[in-house]
């Protein structure tokens, strides 16, 4: 066999070996790759700063932060929802039975039903509204309507938290606060609370058996919406 041509067959012979060889090197030598996406994850990307309201724990501490934990929390922490995502289960199991709803008032009934759609589902007994709390949170969407930019936050602009806010409205057993922004209607802010942990957990909350729910648009055109939920 000609020279060139053993030299060819040999070099072919070697690259297949070290291919092969390639497959069988332990994960030390070629790298673990990416690990798939977590559904946490995947959620946070389709809904930033979904991170989950101020907890029913929350209540058990009734002072007011200090002024600097007045701006909204990073992601991780008590952020709330600011976008509803694309993909979600409450909406599409829940919206499908509402009736057409308009004005806030009915934006805000509407919130309230499936709020107990999905308690229903939980095993959990369905809220009933309390004006109080309404009122409460109604006053919190209306302020944070007047800041722009998506602005959200759990804290009053005088620092105040929820719990603060149900007190001066004559309501003595808050149990937790969802708040969220720029989602379109109650179907779809719904769907973004359900698909974050903390606001989820606000919701199927058994322990909670009132609620108020509050709906005000903002400088930017956006419409704030709020959850306040009572454990008497």
């Amino acid at each position: 066999m000609p020279p060139p041509v053993a030299l060819g067959l040999s070099v072919t012979a070697l690259l297949a070996v070290l291919g092969i060889g390639a497959m069988l090197l332990p994960a030390s030598f070629t790298g673990s790759g990416t690990p798939a996406e977590l559904p946490a994850a995947a959620v946070a990307a389709l809904a930033p700063g979904a991170g989950g309201g101020v907890p029913g724990a929350g209540a058990a501490t009734r002072s007011a932060p200090s002024a600097t934990t007045a701006s909204p929390a990073p992601p991780t922490a008590r952020s709330s929802a600011k976008a509803a995502p694309k993909k979600t289960t409450a909406k599409t199991k829940t919206a499908a039975t509402a009736a057409p709803v308009s004005g806030r008032e009915g934006q805000e009934n509407e919130v309230i039903r499936l709020v107990n759609v999905e308690r229903g589902r939980a095993g959990c007994g369905s809220l009933r509204l309390n004006t109080k709390l309404r009122t409460a949170i109604r006053l919190h969407v209306q302020e944070l309507g007047k800041h722009g930019g998506l602005y959200i936050s759990h804290v009053s602009d005088d620092g105040r938290t929820f719990v603060q806010r149900a007190e001066a409205q004559g309501y003595d057993d808050p149990g937790g606060e969802n708040v969220a922004r720029g989602q379109r209607d109650a179907a779809d802010v719904m769907a973004s609370w359900m698909n974050s942990a903390g606001h989820r957990a606000n919701i199927l909350n058994c322990g909670f058996k009132a609620i108020g729910v509050g709906v005000a648009k903002g400088v930017d055109g956006s419409l704030v919406w709020g959850q306040i939920f009572g454990r008497s």
